[in-house]
């Protein structure tokens, strides 16, 4: 038994120690009875923060080792779950965040995608109510006086750790995983999970810093590189983007030094196939090398985009070396999902070959001039959950950070490495920026989407950006996506658009426009300029994190000092009223420049923002 120091006010502070050996989870007596020695060890003790590893040593057998839990239930006289409400943290940019309470069910999460937004989609209960997962960190609030607690995993490099809960009548039910992902353990063997903080004091916000600061100590997160600045092909252009697209932008930009941008970056389109990096198409008739010269020549720093982990079945890749992608039990290839109609293979992080393919591919793309690259769509590296890697001891989350760990290497330290759609965990200490949430679209919302929450549309985009505002400079640099501010290609209204500058003004982080620069027109481009005068300026937070799936009122404090922003977002397709969040200082609305005078009402997708002095 592990007795947590949190306050009975928000749950029964006592763990019980439960193993999965051979698919079961077993508890204290049936895991001694098998021979382990399981122990939880502490790192940090205080009135305020509690720490520890829980570490296993097994008898004489063999077993596959699930994962490691400890369980709390609720006991007689706690605080009811309909007093308790749950910040649930997500796997990576795509999974949906936020406030949780009794009565509702997990965020909604479309079949489809599940695998590749969850460590585990066994623990996912879709439309149940109050049967919730979340992954790294749970926050909970006890409403009933207001107290508030955070448990997160502060090493995330070998395993992905979890959380189970359920509310009920009588308290909280908690389950805090290590997951092993069924690694072999040989007899006598020792594993040890990574470190679990317990934080209490504080309110949700301040509890979410406390818990990114450590996290960033033990995963001595990088903070080397600036902040990058740059244009983007992917939102105008998606995967038609030519040769001749890219040059057009990079001659505009010459042309038009207002823009103070710094990178050129190369989205997906231009590879003849997932694991073809570096070979020709007809779109791009010159390859990679000659672009990032004319890039280079301009001024300008290139950027590309990868999928680094994705091997299409039909690229040269896959042909020569299947051996590198993970496997089935009977040695036949994987192919979790396909990319345009195509198979696509996983490769093995684990693997020797891959990760010398790696080291040599990225260092090849340093030799022509590339000096960031986009890493994306690394969740589909973890998402085979019954493969069978080259290192057969070796966890999900291990493979995945041992191959980015090789592709840091032949990148150089002094390169800029984004991560996207990829594990938040395994990314710190390896990548400088990282997209924190959905994709961005030139669109509100489709029908086809239905009540999936993970889906790309701007509500969506908005709660995972401002809920990971609490990340920015000090895991990495937050990437909140690109900007877009055009007329053409683009079903966002004025008061759309107008919107996610605000989103982007407030919660700040990276800059990138994805814009076609010919056909802004200047009344659009000024949206752009306004980001573009005074980047990263604020460091921000949701004032109604706990109250709202999705946070309505944001405030950003200028990292100087000298001021601070507020915005009131309606998100929603109603009208939207809400107290003036800054009282009775005085401001200036951020678009006109004019006294704000704050509505009683919002229309729906519109937002008002005002910087106070």
């Amino acid at each position: 038994m592990f007795k947590c120091k949190f306050s009975q006010s928000l749950f029964n502070g006592s763990f019980s120690l439960e193993v999965q050996y051979n698919g079961v989870w077993l508890g204290q007596s049936e895991w001694q009875s098998r021979g382990l020695r399981v122990t939880v060890e502490e790192n940090e003790n205080s009135d305020d923060l509690q720490s520890c590893r829980i570490r296993l040593t097994a008898g004489d057998e063999m077993f596959r080792l699930g994962g490691i839990r400890l369980v709390s239930a609720p006991e007689n006289g706690q605080i009811s779950g309909e007093d308790i409400r749950l910040y649930l943290e997500g796997w990576d940019m795509a999974t949906p965040c936020g406030m949780r309470k009794y009565g509702d069910t997990d965020f909604i999460m479309s079949k489809e995608y599940l695998p590749f937004a969850v460590a585990e989609p066994a623990d996912y209960v879709r439309e149940t109510p109050n049967r919730f997962r979340a992954e790294y960190a749970v926050g909970i609030q006890n409403t009933n006086g207001s107290r508030t607690a955070l448990i997160g995993f502060v090493t995330t490099a070998d395993q992905y750790g979890r959380f189970q809960l359920e509310l009920r009548k009588d308290g909280l039910k908690l389950a805090v995983i290590a997951g092993f992902d069924d690694r072999q353990v040989d007899p006598g063997e020792t594993v040890i999970t990574e470190e679990i903080a317990f934080f209490t004091n504080g309110d949700m916000n301040t509890l979410l810093d406390r818990y990114a600061d450590l996290w960033a100590k033990r995963m001595d997160a990088r903070k080397k590189l600036p902040l990058p600045i740059g244009w983007c092909s992917w939102y105008y252009y998606f995967n038609n983007v030519t040769e001749k697209d890219v040059l057009e932008n990079i001659d505009f930009l010459d042309q038009h030094r207002e823009y103070p941008l710094e990178y050129i970056q190369l989205d997906d389109g231009y590879q003849p196939a997932c694991g073809d990096w570096l070979g020709y198409c007809e779109k791009f008739p010159h390859g990679l090398r000659y672009w990032a010269e004319e890039a280079g020549k301009k001024g300008f720093k290139p950027a590309l985009w990868l999928a680094p982990f994705q091997v299409e079945k039909r690229s040269e890749l896959f042909r020569a070396h299947p051996e590198w992608c993970i496997h089935d039990r009977e040695g036949n290839v994987i192919f979790p999902t396909d990319w345009r109609g195509e198979p696509l293979a996983i490769l093995d992080g684990t693997h020797p070959g891959v990760q010398e393919h790696f080291r040599k591919l990225f260092a090849e793309l340093r030799k022509m001039g590339f000096v960031y690259v986009k890493l994306d769509f690394m969740a589909y590296s973890s998402s085979v959950r019954n493969g069978v890697l080259h290192d057969r001891k070796a966890t999900r989350a291990q493979a995945f950070r041992r191959g980015l760990s090789a592709i840091r290497e032949g990148f150089g330290d002094d390169g800029f490495i984004l991560g996207c759609t990829a594990p938040f965990g395994p990314c710190a200490g390896l990548v400088d920026g990282e997209r924190i949430a959905t994709d961005i679209t030139p669109y509100w919302y489709r029908e086809h989407f239905g009540r999936n929450e993970e889906a790309p549309t701007v509500p969506n985009v908005c709660r995972n950006g401002i809920q990971h505002a609490y990340m920015h400079r000090k895991l990495w640099y937050n990437d909140p996506d690109t900007h877009i501010a055009r007329i053409d290609n683009n079903e966002l209204t004025e008061e759309e658009v107008k919107l996610w500058t605000a989103a982007l003004r407030i919660n700040s982080g990276m800059l990138l426009l994805s814009d076609r620069f010919s056909t802004l027109t200047p009344e659009r481009l000024a949206y752009s300029k306004m980001l573009l005068d005074d980047p990263d300026a604020f460091a921000a937070v949701p004032l109604d994190r706990m109250e709202r799936t999705i946070p309505a009122v944001w405030k950003g404090v200028r990292r100087d000092g000298k001021g601070s922003v507020y915005g009131v977002f309606n998100l929603t397709n109603g009208p939207l009223s809400i107290p003036c969040p800054w009282g009775e200082a005085k401001g200036r609305e951020i678009f006109s420049g004019k006294p704000a005078d704050y509505p009683e009402e919002l229309p729906p997708h519109t937002v008002f923002a005002v910087e106070l002095p």
